[in-house]
């Protein structure tokens, strides 16, 4: 978490996330204020690479240790050698930091069990009404199926790589994957991807499509990626068309 010093740490969080984009914080809501100067945005834009990028926006400080920290960024622009009395104070302020981390983790845990719990519930529903559709058929292991056009010769096994399009969405019909989208079909070990996924390739064969849907416990379950479309719990809907078997 803190293997180095606290100066190593921050420029490891910053590098980490400039390489990604801005794109992914949330709009601010548009007021009737007059919007800041472009120079402002800017200078406002770095500190909030600064407090997102370094992961400190989620350590829960209070508004009076939050001044105290940016009096600390202010002091530390203008130093080329970190004074002894605040290295003497290192290992104490990694401490903190980790306490913070332990406790900002267990919070995420907390909401992250509590957004799983809703929407299983709300996939259990659905897979329930899904079972009584004609043509739907459930796997033992737990997903259902529907074969959507037959395909011809031998079925993929787990030792199978497969070539195929596929288009995922969430039952609200949110898409978050899909090789059709991109117009780029994939390539993949079936023994690469999640059980559901492989599981139901292997009731199709070569030009044929089949529509998976998969509970969490065979998909992402309760740790999906995070910062994805993809939340704790949720079921997922992939329909596939296999072009090729190796």
């Amino acid at each position: 978490m803190f293997p180095c010093n606290i100066s190593c740490t921050v420029k490891a969080s910053l590098v980490g996330f400039l390489i990604t984009t801005l794109t992914g914080f949330s709009q601010p809501a548009q007021t009737k204020a007059e919007p800041p100067s472009e120079d402002t945005l800017i200078y406002e834009t770095i500190g909030i690479m600064v407090a997102k990028g370094s992961g400190l926006g989620k350590l829960q400080f209070t508004d009076a240790q939050i001044e105290i920290i940016l009096a600390g960024m202010k002091k530390g622009f203008s130093m080329e050698v970190m004074p002894p009395e605040y290295a003497a104070v290192q290992e104490k302020v990694q401490a903190l930091m980790m306490e913070k981390m332990q406790s900002s983790r267990q919070a995420e845990q907390v909401t992250m069990a509590e957004a799983a719990k809703g929407n299983k519930a709300k996939g259990k529903e659905y897979l329930t009404l899904l079972s009584k559709q004609e043509g739907v058929k459930k796997d033992p292991s737990g997903f259902y199926y529907e074969i959507l056009k037959e395909g011809k010769g031998p079925s993929p096994t787990m030792e199978s790589s497969v070539r195929l399009h596929y288009h995922g969405t969430l039952i609200d019909g949110t898409v978050f994957d899909s090789s059709v989208d991109r117009g780029q079909p994939a390539n993949f070990p079936m023994s690469g991807v999640i059980k559901g996924f492989s599981g139901g390739l292997t009731k199709t064969q070569v030009g044929g499509k089949v529509r998976i849907y998969i509970p969490s416990e065979l998909g992402y379950g309760d740790n999906p990626r995070p910062g994805g479309k993809i939340k704790p719990g949720d079921t997922l809907i992939f329909e596939c068309e296999l072009l090729e078997i190796n």
